[in-house]
């Protein structure tokens, strides 16, 4: 549902003022601990004080829990009793093999798993696949561990998981730089044709009544927009001949209830 990049409201680095330097790692004293889905009431006491992307906020991961009751799995990696690193995947099958993935799947997009802003200078690669070891001493049912659609970085602080062997993404379409606001989004690629479509939307808006944009502030509000949503979305894909990624009642689900949930929030991370 949302293609996050550079710009986004996730817990930021910038709200932890103790500096990285005081907490420098020992890499001697790491330790990691996994358990099943019963780790999720560690992984939301974690995500009070960590920092990470929307698709791994505390909210995010418990509610597709609660919606799809997929089967989950929880690594965090730990120094000195201080958990440094968090990862909670959901195990989904396809075909034979088994695999463990955000929470989410697709509609988890630009991902940074929580982590203690304290320690991710000092995470590397052999810290990282000493958790995917973990996870296959608790879970060897689980074929392969896939972490798809990573944000290269958190407010200039690089993502942790980067380390690891991987490669961009062969689908860019949706990736923009949203830095700047819309006019500088605009200026960076096509300025003079997407303000001319832009145009053409405003007045098409224009020729039948007023327009405005509305954000819903009540549970009724959040049903009927998200009924309305998934109504177009649904004609959308039926007519260019494509899966409806919403078609299922427990994705439908979760994101009632994600957006319901967030009503709550000084600030609603989600919308």
């Amino acid at each position: 549902m949302v293609d996050a990049a550079a710009s986004f409201d996730g817990n930021r680095v910038a709200a932890n003022e103790i500096s990285a330097r005081s907490m420098r790692a020992d890499q001697g004293r790491w330790t990691v601990a996994a358990s099943d889905g019963a780790g999720l009431a560690d992984y939301i006491e974690f995500c009070a004080s960590a920092v990470f992307a929307p698709a791994q906020s505390a909210s995010w991961v418990n509610n597709w829990a609660a919606a799809t009751g997929t089967d989950m799995v929880v690594a965090t990696l730990v120094c000195d009793g201080r958990p440094a690193l968090s990862l909670a995947l959901e195990v989904v099958r396809r075909g034979p093999f088994k695999i463990a993935r955000f929470a989410g799947g697709r509609h988890a997009n630009g991902n940074f798993a929580a982590a203690d802003p304290r320690f991710l200078s000092t995470i590397d690669g052999p810290a990282i696949r000493s958790m995917f070891k973990a996870i296959a001493r608790v879970r060897p049912d689980i074929d392969l561990i896939s972490l798809e659609r990573l944000l290269p970085n958190l407010d200039g602080v690089a993502n942790p998981l980067a380390t690891l062997p991987g490669f961009p993404s062969p689908n860019l379409a949706l990736a923009v730089d949203l830095d700047g606001g819309f006019d500088a989004l605009l200026s960076r690629a096509s300025g003079k044709r997407k303000r001319k479509k832009h145009r053409s939307q405003t007045r098409k808006f224009e020729a039948v009544g007023t327009f405005r944009r509305i954000e819903a502030g009540s549970r009724e509000e959040v049903d009927r927009l998200l009924d309305a949503f998934l109504e177009m979305k649904e004609a959308r894909f039926a007519k260019m001949g494509i899966a409806n990624v919403f078609g299922d009642k427990q994705v439908r689900d979760f994101f009632r209830a994600l957006f319901t949930d967030a009503l709550a929030e000084e600030k609603p991370p989600f919308l």
